[in-house]
C-alpha cells in the first residue's frame, strides 16, 4: 500500500512540474516561433507553429548587423566584466567574513546584506547624478559599477555560507604544513567552493544580461548601449512583433548557452546546499 502511494505521489509530483516547465517554456517557443512568422501571419492569425516558415525578420535584423553587433558587444563587456568582478569580490568578502575575524565584520556584513533588501528605484536617482558629477554616465564603467550593487550582496552571502561550511581542519593543516592564509585560500578553500562560484557566475550572469532598468537610465546613447534597451528601439509607429521576436530569440542564445554549459555544477552545488541547510 505505501509502494502505491509513493508511486502515486511520484506521478503527481512529475505531472506538476511538466505543467509548470510548460507554462515556463510557452512563452519562449512562442516568440521563437514567431520570429519565424512574416508579419501578415503574426497580425492576421494567431497560430502557434508559423503556416509559412520565413527568416524576413532575421534578414532585417542582420542588414543592421553592425549596429546590433554592437548592442550585443556592448552587453557582452557589461556582462562578462560584471560576473568576473563579482566572482572575484565574493570569493576574498565570502572567505574574509566566514574564516577572518576582524573588528567591525559583523556590522560591515549587515550593511553589506541591507542592500539586498533595498529596492534599486531608492537609489537610481542618486547613482545618477554621482555618475553625472564623475563624468561616468555612458561609459561601461557607470554601467558596471551599479550592477556589482545589485548582484555582489547575494554572491558575497551564498559564498560566505559556503566557506562556513567547510571544516576548519583544512586551514589547520595547511597551517601545520606552513600554509599563509593567501595560499591556503587560493589553493585549498577556493578549489573547493567550486560549485559556489558556478552559482555566483550563472545567477550573476542571468541578472546582469537581461538588466534594463540601470542600463536605460545611465546610457542614453548608442555606442554603449545593451541590448536590453536596444530592443525598445525596434518600435516606431507601430510595433515590429516578428523582428522583435527575431531579436529576442538571438538575445536569449547566450544565457541558455552558459545555463547548459554549468548545468551539472549549478544542480549539483544547489543540491548540497539544500542538504546543509
Amino acid at each position: 500500500m505505501a509502494r502505491k502511494q509513493k508511486l502515486s505521489f511520484s506521478i503527481f509530483v512529475s505531472v506538476v512540474l511538466i505543467i509548470v516547465s510548460v507554462i515556463f517554456l510557452f512563452p519562449i517557443f512562442f516568440c521563437i516561433f514567431t520570429s519565424f512568422k512574416e508579419s501578415a501571419e503574426i497580425i492576421r492569425d494567431i497560430t502557434f507553429i508559423p503556416h509559412k516558415w520565413s527568416s524576413v525578420n532575421y534578414d532585417y535584423v542582420f542588414a543592421r548587423g553592425a549596429k546590433y553587433l554592437r548592442y550585443y558587444l556592448n552587453t557582452i563587456i557589461i556582462t562578462v566584466s560584471s560576473v568576473a568582478i563579482t566572482l572575484v569580490l565574493s570569493a576574498l568578502s565570502g572567505y574574509a567574513f566566514a574564516r577572518l575575524h576582524f573588528r567591525g565584520s559583523k556590522f560591515l556584513l549587515a550593511s553589506i546584506l541591507f542592500l539586498l533588501a533595498f529596492p534599486l528605484c531608492a537609489i537610481l536617482i542618486p547613482i545618477y547624478m554621482m555618475e553625472y558629477e564623475l563624468r561616468l554616465l555612458n561609459s561601461y564603467l557607470g554601467i558596471i559599477l551599479p550592477n556589482l550593487l545589485c548582484i555582489l550582496p547575494f554572491s558575497i552571502f551564498i559564498m560566505r555560507g559556503t566557506f562556513i561550511d567547510m571544516s576548519s581542519e583544512l586551514e589547520d593543516s595547511a597551517e601545520i604544513d606552513g600554509c599563509s592564509v593567501p595560499q591556503t585560500f587560493f589553493n585549498i578553500m577556493l578549489p573547493l567552493a567550486q560549485n559556489a562560484l558556478i552559482i555566483v557566475l550563472v545567477s550573476g550572469f542571468y541578472n546582469v544580461w537581461g538588466e534594463y532598468t540601470i542600463s536605460k537610465t545611465l546610457a542614453s546613447k548608442d555606442s554603449i548601449m545593451p541590448i536590453s534597451v536596444a530592443l525598445t528601439l525596434l518600435k516606431s509607429e507601430d510595433w515590429n512583433y516578428g523582428v522583435l521576436a527575431a531579436a529576442i530569440t538571438l538575445s536569449i542564445i547566450p544565457p541558455i548557452v552558459v545555463f547548459a554549459i554549468f548545468q551539472d555544477k549549478l544542480v549539483e552545488g544547489m543540491s548540497a546546499g539544500a542538504i546543509k541547510g
